[in-house]
């Protein structure tokens, strides 16, 4: 198993490196802003209170000024970046791990080898936890060395903390495209379903946040997981840490399980 898992592993590297330019390339641009940001004057806090609730939970979460670098890069990178896009991305790159086998014929092939499907499932699951540490590893270092040099400063803790819970909660995601993976024959269709998931669960968090039906939304992974709390207040929820947690590994569990007694025959 842990042969096909650093095999696949060394396959994703290159996406990873790609994915980890193209962050690093946002955040220059982001942290670069601020700066000039400060200088302008505006009240960007005024224009943060009359943003409809919807609005705000989606891309500001719960910071509540952006005049600070830490409330400045919640807004303008975690929330978006991390709680969104690389959600949908990795539940992406999962939905494609036993769906692209199946689709290329080759999964019975890998099967015909001395590897239980459920150790199939898992390795390929596991192989994306190299790429997905590395992004973060890299865009860490990106955003504390950028944060120095406009002149800032930041938590180093905190900022660590952010990209440590983030891996739990990306996991968590393509768990869910993991899940989309063993129950489909098709690449696209497991990728549409999976991704589609992870963004409508998100879109329930952000619309029932905060309502009468806000319990609907628990069920949603991005509600576990706050950027801002970690980076701003530096608080950790290990509750919904813990959940996370538990969330990837029920995932995997399902997925292996369902693989098992799933006919590939047909």
């Amino acid at each position: 198993m842990l042969e096909m898992t650093s095999f696949e592993a060394g396959r994703r590297l290159r996406g990873s490196l790609l994915l980890a330019g193209a962050l690093i390339a946002l955040i220059v641009l982001t942290v670069a802003l601020f700066p000039s940001i400060e200088e302008t004057g505006v009240d960007f806090d005024a224009y943060l209170e009359s943003l409809p609730p919807e609005a705000t939970r989606a891309f500001v979460g719960s910071v509540t000024t952006l005049t600070t670098i830490e409330g400045y890069l919640v807004s303008q990178l975690y929330q978006f970046g991390w709680v969104l896009l690389l959600a949908i991305y990795y539940a992406y790159a999962a939905a494609s791990t036993v769906a692209g086998e199946i689709e290329r014929g080759t999964a019975e092939v890998m099967l015909s080898l001395p590897i239980s499907r459920t150790r199939f499932v898992v390795a390929k699951f596991l192989s994306l936890v190299p790429g997905l540490v590395l992004v973060n590893a890299i865009t860490f270092l990106a955003i504390y060395l950028g944060v120095e040099l406009v002149g800032e400063s930041v938590s180093v803790t905190r900022l660590f903390a952010v990209h440590a819970y983030s891996i739990a909660y990306l996991l968590a995601c393509a768990g869910v495209g993991l899940v989309a993976s063993v129950a489909f024959d098709s690449i696209r269709r497991a990728q549409t379903v999976g991704a589609g998931a992870v963004f409508g669960l998100f879109l329930l968090d952000t619309f029932t946040f905060d309502t009468e039906y806000e319990w609907l939304g628990d069920i949603a992974f991005s509600r576990y997981f706050d950027p801002g709390a970690i980076l701003v207040d530096g608080e950790i929820a290990w509750p919904d840490l813990s959940l996370l947690v538990i969330a990837v590994v029920v995932l995997v569990v399902a997925s292996s399980e369902f693989f098992e007694r799933r006919d590939l025959s047909g």
